[in-house]
């Protein structure tokens, strides 16, 4: 039971990666579709943003449905949603005029959205509750490293598509049917569909059967408390302080996370010298066809595959060196990496070793950020809290996370139109160092902590601050 309920957790996330990373090769096939290029940004924006909105919705209120209506009917309402959502988008009609085919992908994504934000604190609560303590840690990283190989497959599956179908004629709209970026959406419901035949168990009996303990006795388990809203929870100043560690943490992080993917288009036009047009016909058309200095598939290809042995250290080390030690030492060497990367840019771009050196420190960001808080703040929220408002308070910290993507996609990028990119990687160090205190004060680590869902912190007794173990 407990194996299946890891896989389907693992598919589920492996879908909500898909779903939230092919949307950026989407988005520029559609623009050359229907924009002629790069001249629609503000409906670009406004789909990507309507996602977001949607995640955070779903993080809110799909967590609480969790804890009130067991944690596996909700994942499959999640799905449901996932899969309505990619497959509506696949059929993005204009509205009007060609750009306000955007105005059609907004309301599909926010749909999309809502599923996706729902899986965050359903799967996280499914893997944790549906392990024995010894193997917690890992079974859920292993469980979050699907996002990983989302972020690898996702691009490779656009070139394949790309190469396959063909980019659509500049300016072309609804005249062509522009099939690459549409099957590119559609697949993403994929995961959801294969998961329709099958259902979690509930957590606790999973573990139950993973342990090599005897179970508790019906009479000796601890008494089941009712659900609680979220306003509920947040009203009770025994968890502020935990809530400062799990929410707070997963803020900052998804700050320089989601900030830093804003980089990417630069950092890889220095690297591998990327032309503003390209013997490939151009720069709208330059992101999606010729080899890898101009191929954005292939480009993201490159940073999935840097960032992706950090998820495999999580899984190796989590349980033994915990998540707060984990955490700690990612957000430390994402400052120092950033804050190399801010000082030493100038000198990195002037040579073919300095720009080698800059592609590693680049990916250096992506490998401690996995490696890191981006693998312990899905875990944390589900070992602090108990049971009746594991996935609710789960979902409000995964909130905050969106919270903060929000922020650094919308400040970063005038940042470093103002300031260069050099200060804003500086920045980037700073955000992290504040992610870091954040843990250092208020994040406990809860190896082997029992998972019945009713202990209290060990932070009860001082009301706000957790003890630094």
């Amino acid at each position: 039971m407990s194996r299946r309920n890891l896989a389907i957790s693992a598919v589920s996330n492996f879908s909500t990666a898909y779903n939230l990373v092919i949307i950026n090769i989407v988005h520029v096939i559609m623009e050359f579709q229907y924009c002629g290029g790069d001249a629609c940004k503000a409906e670009v924006e406004a789909a990507s943003t309507a996602c977001l909105v949607g995640a955070i919705c779903g993080q809110l209120t799909l967590g609480y449905v969790g804890d009130c209506l067991g944690r596996p009917l909700a994942l499959q309402l999640t799905m449901a949603m996932s899969i309505l959502g990619a497959l509506a988008s696949a059929f993005a009609v204009p509205l009007g005029d060609g750009p306000t085919v955007f105005s059609f992908l907004s309301i599909t994504r926010f749909v999309l959205g809502v599923g996706v934000g729902g899986v965050y604190p359903l799967a996280a609560t499914i893997s944790t509750e549906s392990s024995a303590q010894a193997h917690r840690g890992r079974n859920a990283s292993l469980v979050f490293s699907m996002q990983g190989v989302a972020n690898l497959c996702a691009p490779l599956v656009g070139y394949a598509l790309l190469l396959a179908c063909g980019v659509p004629s500049t300016g072309s709209g609804a005249a062509e049917l522009g099939l690459s970026w549409r099957l590119a959406l559609g697949l993403g419901a994929l995961p959801g569909v294969l998961l329709l035949p099958f259902k979690t168990s509930a957590p606790h009996a999973a573990a139950a059967a993973a342990s090599l303990e005897e179970p508790i006795a019906a009479a000796d388990a601890p008494e089941k408390r009712p659900p609680l809203s979220l306003a509920q929870a947040l009203r009770m100043r025994k968890y502020w302080g935990l809530l400062l560690g799990t929410a707070g943490g997963w803020f900052f992080f998804d700050i320089t996370f989601y900030g830093n993917s804003l980089f990417q288009p630069t950092v890889l036009e220095k690297v591998f010298e990327v032309n503003a047009t390209s013997p490939a016909g151009g720069e709208a058309r330059a992101p999606l066809y010729g080899g890898l200095q101009t191929n954005m598939c292939l480009q993201m290809a490159v940073v999935g595959a840097l960032g992706l042995p950090g998820y495999y250290c999580s899984v190796c080390l989590m349980d033994r060196l915990g998540r707060r030690a984990i955490q700690l030492q990612g957000f430390f060497f994402m400052a120092l990496v950033f804050l190399l990367l801010g000082l030493l840019y100038p000198t990195l771009e002037q040579s073919l070793a300095g720009r080698l050196l800059m592609l590693l420190l680049y990916g250096l960001t992506f490998f401690f950020s996995n490696f890191g808080p981006n693998s312990t703040t899905f875990i944390l929220p589900s070992e602090t809290f108990p049971s009746n408002i594991r996935s609710t308070l789960n979902g409000f910290s995964a909130a905050m996370g969106k919270a903060g993507a929000t922020l650094g996609s919308a400040a970063f990028k005038p940042m470093a139109d103002a300031l260069g990119l050099q200060l804003t990687m500086v920045v980037c160090a700073a955000v992290a160092l504040c992610g870091l205190l954040i843990t250092f004060f208020f994040v406990e680590d809860r190896r082997g902590a029992s998972m019945d869902g009713d202990e209290e912190p060990h932070s009860s007794s001082r009301e706000w601050t957790p003890a630094l173990t």
